[in-house]
C-alpha cells in the first residue's frame, strides 16, 4: 500500500504533530456552529431561530430564560450564547456573570434596549464579546446577529490556534474586528491588525518588529507602560497612574483608558489584554484588543445627569396639577399605575420616574412610589439614588424581600464601577437578608456569589453558585408573589 492511499484509509497518525493539528483546526470551522438562544419572549425566539439557521451553518437551540439556559449548559456545550438582557428573575447580564465565575468561556453576545448603556459597558467589562441594540429593521438586525456570531467563533478559533503557531497567529489576528497587537517576551510586536491601523494610522509594515513601548506612541504620543505590560509585570504604579478603572479575572486583564489620543481624537477606551502561551504552556507574548467606548460612556453620563439638567420651568408645565387632574382626576393610585406601566412595559424609566415623585410631593412615604422610584432609578444606572429609595421603602416595610434583592444589586453595581470592596459585603449583607425570609431566592444566592467572587473569595462563591443550581434541579426555586 503507497503511503498516499495509507493516508487516504485514515492513518492519520502518521502526520506529523504540527499537520495535524492544523488539520484538525481546518475540520472544526468546518462543522455547524452551535448557538444557545436565550429569551422570554416564545415569537422572538423561533423567529431569530428560523433566520439563523436559513443558511445551514447554524443550530439554535432556545431557552425561555436564563435559569433554564444554566440547567442546559450543565450537560451540553455551544460555540455561542445569545441572551436577552432584560429577562424576569434573571437578566441576561447575570447570567453572563455566573458562567464566567464558573470558568465558562463560551462566546456571549447580549441584547440590550436603547438606553442601557451602562449595561453594554458592564457586559464588556465581564467578558461578554459583543452586544445587540434592539429595534430597527428586523432584517438588518439579524443579519447583523448572524456577523457577529461568526467572528465570535473565529475569535474564540483565534485564540485557540495562537497556542499552536505564532504564524497562523499573525494571519488570524488581522481578520478580528477589534482594533488588536500583540508582542514577544521581549516586548517586540509582532502583529498589528487591519482594525488597529485604521484606529492609529499606523500601518502594520511601520511598527511590527519594533519594541522599546513603540506601540504605546500612536495612543499616547510617547513611551509608556500599557495594559499588555502589566501581564508580564504585575506594577501598582502603573494601575494607579494610568488606569480608571481595571481588574483582573484569572490571566485576563480588563481596563478602561481616558488618556489615549488617537490621531489626536480624545477617546474613552476598553482595553483587554492575555497572556500567548506555545504548545508546551510556556508564555512566548501577550495580547490587546481595544474598543473605543466614548459614545457609550457620553450616553451614561448624560442619562445620571438627565433629571437635574431638566429645566424647572417646562417640568412644573408638564406636570401640572391642572394636567394630571385632566388626565386622571386626583388619584394617587392612578399616577402610580401609569408610572409602574411605564417602565414595567414600556421601559420609560425617565418618565416614570416623573409620575413617583408627583406622588411622593404629596405623599413622601407612598412605599409603592419610593419602591418604584428606586427600580427605575437603578435602570438609569443613578444606584446612589436608587438605595436611598430603597433604604425609604425598607424603614417602612422591613418584610419585603425584593426590595433588599434590589438593594443590594444597586449595591453591587457600585462596588463594581469603584472597587469598594465595602459595597459587595454590604451588598452580601442584603442578600442574606433575602435568604433569611425566603430561603429559595436562588438570584439572590446567585447574586451573593457574584459579589464574592469579585471579592476574590472563589470558593465561598461556588459553595452560592452550586446552592442556586441545586434548587433550580430540585424545583425549590420559589419565589413569593
Amino acid at each position: 500500500m503507497s503511503v498516499v492511499s495509507g493516508a487516504a484509509a485514515g492513518n492519520r497518525n502518521t502526520y506529523k504533530k504540527g499537520r495535524a493539528k492544523i488539520l484538525l483546526y481546518a475540520e472544526r470551522n468546518q462543522t455547524m456552529t452551535s448557538v444557545l438562544l436565550v429569551d422570554d419572549e416564545p415569537a422572538l425566539l423561533e423567529i431569530t431561530r428560523t433566520f439563523l439557521e436559513r443558511s445551514g451553518e447554524v443550530k439554535v437551540q432556545t431557552s425561555r430564560s436564563a435559569l433554564e439556559a444554566l440547567g442546559v449548559l450543565k450537560s451540553q456545550t455551544f460555540d455561542v450564547i445569545v441572551a436577552d438582557f432584560e429577562m424576569p428573575m434573571m437578566d441576561g447580564l447575570v447570567l453572563l456573570k455566573i458562567l464566567r465565575a464558573e470558568g465558562n468561556d463560551t462566546p456571549f453576545i447580549i441584547f440590550t434596549g436603547k438606553g442601557r448603556e451602562h449595561v453594554v459597558i458592564e457586559a464588556l467589562n465581564n467578558g461578554a464579546d459583543f452586544y445587540l441594540q434592539k429595534g430597527g429593521d428586523p432584517k438588518s438586525q439579524f443579519t447583523e446577529l448572524v456577523h457577529m456570531i461568526q467572528q465570535a467563533v473565529q475569535r474564540k478559533n483565534v485564540e485557540a490556534s495562537l497556542q499552536t503557531s505564532e504564524k497562523i497567529m499573525t494571519d488570524i489576528i488581522n481578520f478580528l474586528p477589534d482594533a488588536t497587537f500583540a508582542i514577544d517576551r521581549t516586548g517586540k510586536v509582532i502583529s498589528w491588525n487591519s482594525a488597529i491601523e485604521e484606529m492609529t494610522g499606523v500601518k502594520a509594515s511601520e511598527i511590527v518588529g519594533k519594541g522599546d513601548h513603540e506601540y504605546s506612541i500612536p495612543f499616547y504620543g510617547i513611551r509608556r507602560p500599557t495594559l499588555i505590560d502589566l501581564i508580564f509585570e504585575s506594577s501598582d504604579e502603573i494601575k494607579r497612574k494610568y488606569y480608571s478603572l481595571l481588574k483582573k479575572e484569572g490571566n485576563v486583564l480588563i481596563a478602561e483608558i481616558d488618556a489615549a489620543r488617537p490621531k489626536g481624537k480624545e477617546v474613552i477606551l476598553w482595553a483587554k489584554a492575555t497572556p500567548l502561551y506555545d504548545t508546551k504552556g510556556t508564555m512566548i507574548g501577550a495580547i490587546e484588543s481595544v474598543r473605543d467606548i466614548t459614545e457609550f460612556r457620553r450616553l451614561d453620563r448624560a442619562q445620571r445627569q438627565e433629571k437635574e439638567g431638566k429645566d424647572k420651568g417646562t417640568r412644573q408645565a408638564e406636570f401640572s396639577p391642572g394636567l394630571f387632574d385632566k388626565l386622571f382626576g386626583k388619584s394617587t393610585e392612578a399616577w402610580y399605575k401609569r408610572g409602574v406601566e411605564l417602565y414595567y412595559r414600556h421601559g420609560k424609566f425617565s418618565e416614570a420616574i416623573q409620575f413617583f415623585d408627583r406622588i411622593l410631593e404629596t405623599e413622601p412615604n407612598h412605599v409603592g412610589a419610593l419602591n418604584g422610584r428606586g427600580i427605575c432609578l437603578k435602570e438609569l444606572g443613578r444606584f446612589e439614588e436608587a438605595i436611598q429609595s430603597f433604604d425609604k421603602v425598607i424603614a417602612a416595610n422591613p418584610h419585603d424581600e425584593e426590595v433588599y434583592y434590589n438593594k443590594g444589586e444597586a449595591l453591587e453595581k457600585i462596588g463594581k464601577a469603584s472597587g469598594d470592596l465595602h459595597m459587595y459585603e454590604t451588598a452580601i449583607r442584603c442578600f442574606d437578608k433575602v435568604i433569611e425570609m425566603n430561603p429559595y431566592h436562588v438570584y439572590a444566592w446567585n447574586y451573593r456569589g457574584v459579589c464574592l467572587k469579585e471579592m476574590g473569595r472563589y470558593e465561598e462563591a461556588k459553595r452560592c453558585f452550586d446552592h442556586a443550581q441545586l434548587l433550580i434541579r430540585r424545583g425549590d426555586n420559589k419565589m413569593k408573589t
